[in-house]
């Protein structure tokens, strides 16, 4: 039976990544010389095509390159990824124009439909693996599939007169929720897992235990941070702040677990220094979202669009997309040359300026301090440089696998 080669596609995720660079850079030029267009409507297609085309398809494809077995039918998946481009170009193309239309909710349909069949396909080909790679990737994809929740109910929800409702901001927040820090990161960490087994790192049974209890178990619970500001009472507190620690204590622990393996096993550089960098901002996120469980803090981050902003890219650029960028360099997706270590290090400044320009002003409000920097520019400029690292890693992985 012949296997889907993997490599022969990994370009296909970094073509959307330019693309979704390219829409964020529209979007920032939005705020400074308005365009005629509907922002809202490129909105939605800048946020699915950063989770359905650049992410989703990197890790479809790693996960095949690191999880294949026997039943990896290279015709099934190859017709899965197939149906999956399609599902992502129509909605680039379908969401500017008529933002949640008929056209945009066929695409995305079609593309879950897909995304099921695979969680059921990918199930089965690790359904005799026991290792901690084969676990985390487990509970990756169940989180993946419980997300989908969150979309079906947009729907009922409009039918039913409550779009203006907390109902439905609350379903919008369900499917983030579990596409970030379920299924994006726990499969991230599967990929890290399994490029660690390899070399010969094992855990005792207690520390999986502790592991699992502490970051797969505790992803459900913390959709309360995303709901902080309902009418819940004060237990949403509690759960919340306990989750939080919990998590902080599962993330030292990886720490502990893998930061040196990593760096005795990973070694590539380049592809080491990035992995550390996701794995310390994504310590650097739990720590923040137990802060922003704290009452009063909880408020002030609600009322300031930037810092929300700035948490997610720190979990979609700084943590998954550097892990991601690791990955297609120790599988010999990425060549390191002058080009690629370039475009990774002008992709760095870019989300560093932009995290930074995001966080200023409220912060500088907070303090109480009135200093004013062009705002919207340096997010231009910012959104300018992330498009120049993305050009120039996907022209090296083009470069690579037309040679």
């Amino acid at each position: 039976m012949s296997r889907f080669d993997t490599a022969k596609f990994a370009r296909f995720p970094l073509l959307y990544l330019v693309a979704l660079s390219a829409l964020g850079l529209l979007l920032r030029w939005q705020m400074v010389s308005p365009l005629p267009i509907t922002y809202r409507y490129f909105v939605h297609a800048h946020s699915h095509t950063a989770f359905m085309g650049w992410v989703y398809n990197a890790l479809f494809l790693l996960i095949l390159q690191h999880f294949e077995g026997k039943e990896n039918n290279g015709k099934l998946f190859r017709g899965y990824f197939i149906t999956l481009q399609i599902g992502v170009v129509g909605m680039l193309i379908s969401f500017p124009f008529q933002g949640y239309g008929p056209v945009a909710i066929a695409f995305s349909t079609l593309h879950m439909a897909v995304t099921i069949a695979i969680a059921v396909s990918v199930f089965k080909l690790i359904k005799d693996d026991s290792t901690l790679a084969a676990t985390f990737l487990r509970w990756a994809l169940i989180y993946q599939l419980i997300s989908g929740i969150g979309p079906l109910m947009l729907g009922p929800l409009s039918a039913m007169g409550l779009k203006d409702s907390p109902f439905y901001s609350l379903a919008i927040y369900f499917f983030m929720h579990f596409q970030f820090n379920g299924w994006f990161v726990l499969a991230c960490l599967a990929i890290l897992f399994r490029q660690l087994e390899r070399s010969g790192w094992s855990l005792a049974d207690t520390e999986r235990k502790w592991l699992k209890y502490t970051l797969l178990y505790t992803v459900g619970p913390a959709y309360v941070m995303s709901a902080l500001w309902t009418d819940m009472g004060q237990w949403k507190y509690v759960l919340a702040m306990a989750t939080g620690v919990l998590q902080i204590v599962g993330v030292l622990l990886l720490l502990r677990f893998v930061w040196k393996h990593m760096k005795q096993n990973l070694l590539l550089s380049w592809a080491r220094q990035c992995l550390q960098f996701g794995i310390a901002l994504l310590t650097v996120k739990y720590f923040l979202q137990l802060a922003g469980s704290i009452p009063g803090i909880d408020s002030w981050v609600m009322a300031n669009n930037g810092i929300i902003i700035a948490l997610i890219h720190l979990i979609f650029i700084g943590v998954v997309s550097f892990m991601l960028l690791s990955f297609y360099i120790l599988g010999g997706w990425m060549r390191l040359t002058a080009i690629s270590k370039t475009g990774i290090l002008v992709f760095f400044s870019g989300f560093s300026i932009t995290e930074i320009a995001l966080v200023a002003l409220p912060s500088f409000s907070l303090l109480g301090l009135s200093f004013q920097f062009p705002y919207f520019e340096t997010l231009v400029v910012a959104a300018a440089i992330l498009l120049i690292g993305s050009v120039l890693m996907a022209l090296e992985v083009k470069r690579l696998q037309d040679q």
